[in-house]
């Protein structure tokens, strides 16, 4: 599909911007305690929101620790969003309540 797209750029072609942005997304993973899960939660979806961003999906899981939990979060985001999204991480990982936060599948997190 790359080797298409570049073949009609070169041809002065470019494909709707809706096609391509809407399947872009990306994965993060927040880890909190689980006090304070809830309202991590619901500051994500209020700050991912308000900068142009859409959350997917989230599903949430206990961490190792018991008194852990992670949010995987999966955001619908285009290319030329991705430094809203990093900006929006860096927000994220300042917040005393958190933890840890990481680019990709938890699963891939807890491995690393």
């Amino acid at each position: 599909m790359r080797i298409f797209d570049l073949f009609l750029r070169r041809a002065g072609v470019d494909r709707p911007a809706a096609l391509t942005d809407r399947r872009a997304s990306s994965r993060l993973t927040v880890v909190c305690s689980r006090e304070a899960l809830s309202a991590v939660r619901k500051q994500i979806c209020l700050d991912f929101k308000a900068a142009g961003l859409s959350v997917a999906q989230m599903q949430v899981d206990q961490g190792l620790d018991k008194a852990m939990a992670s949010a995987c979060i999966t955001v619908n985001c285009p290319a030329n969003m991705r430094n809203v999204l990093m900006s929006q991480a860096k927000q994220l990982s300042d917040n005393p309540a958190i933890r840890s936060v990481r680019f990709g599948d938890q699963r891939r997190a807890a491995v690393a």
